[in-house]
């Protein structure tokens, strides 16, 4: 058996891929990765987010909050479970959005660990709960861990099998979360009617088609929402914002007149019945349009 393989190529070094919304638009907010990331090995710019290879303690912490899957070369921790809790080894990074997914991919209802011996996972547990308290669901327990004859961190190194001890690992991403709770929003779409122009700029910029201009409204379906504001990043009068909101979701549609402008003879689409003039004309105080 070889034991080495000299032709063996390197893993690729984690980065981040187009779908990045800071290298969709420059000038979007999001930092969601950075700020899950424990070490802080992943740099904001303009031109998107890159990842230190060697800072990077491949924890996979980034790849959940991110509304597009932007993070490549990275996986989930892989992590055992019996029955219905997770079991040692623990590692030391763990987010409430990873026990989640584990909550309703893989019915997990606990962790078995000493609290004193892991206080992050005490508390992300907690985290957890909260969360699992609004949307109605069983909340996770603290078992105190099976005694084993062989310590847990010599079985795992050792290759020594455990009885009923499976491994796994869940889907990442907001994406992937969404697909779990359909009937959940967990974002609420604010919108100013006064303040609309309904240009359709929010509806062609969501990459999750939640935003969508039909002839006669602008429809809102928050179960595709992943909150990436990528909508309020186009909006140049400030009409739309993204609220995190958990709730069930509800479509929405906000009905919208087409109309011909009395100045500039140009069909324009208007949330208020009163209107006669398109927004442009609205801002030429001299009907410069009309020339």
């Amino acid at each position: 058996m070889a034991i080495f393989r000299l032709n063996a190529k390197p893993p690729a070094p984690p980065g981040v891929g187009a779908s990045c919304l800071r290298r969709t638009f420059p000038r979007h907010p999001c930092r969601a990765c950075a700020d899950a990331c424990p070490v802080a090995a992943i740099t904001l710019s303009a031109a998107g987010q890159t990842i230190d290879d060697a800072s990077c303690l491949r924890c996979g912490n980034c790849l959940f909050p991110c509304p597009t899957d932007a993070p490549e070369n990275l996986t989930p921790t892989l992590r055992n479970y019996q029955a219905d809790r997770l079991v040692a080894p623990f590692s030391a990074c763990i987010t409430a959005d990873e026990l989640l997914m584990w909550h309703f991919q893989y019915a997990i209802r606990g962790v078995a660990l000493e609290s004193a011996d892991h206080p992050v996972w005490v508390r992300v547990v907690a985290e957890l709960n909260l969360t699992l308290r609004q949307l109605r669901e069983p909340e996770w327990q603290i078992f105190p861990p099976t005694p084993r004859a062989v310590n847990p961190l010599r079985r795992h190194w050792l290759h020594i099998p455990e009885e009923n001890v499976q491994s796994g690992r869940v889907s990442a991403g907001r994406r992937a979360r969404r697909a779990l709770l359909s009937s959940f929003s967990e974002y609420q779409l604010s919108l100013s009617l006064s303040l609309c122009m309904a240009c359709g700029a929010c509806a062609r910029a969501c990459p999750e088609n939640a935003l969508q201009i039909t002839e006669t409204a602008l429809a809102w379906d928050p179960a595709r929402c992943t909150g990436c504001n990528s909508c309020t990043a186009v909006c140049f009068s400030a009409a739309i914002r993204i609220e995190h909101q958990l709730q069930a979701a509800t479509p929405q549609r906000y009905p919208f007149a087409v109309k011909t402008c009395r100045s500039c003879h140009h069909t324009f689409y208007t949330f208020s019945p009163e209107a006669d003039r398109c927004h442009i004309c609205q801002r030429h105080a001299f009907a410069m349009r009309e020339a």
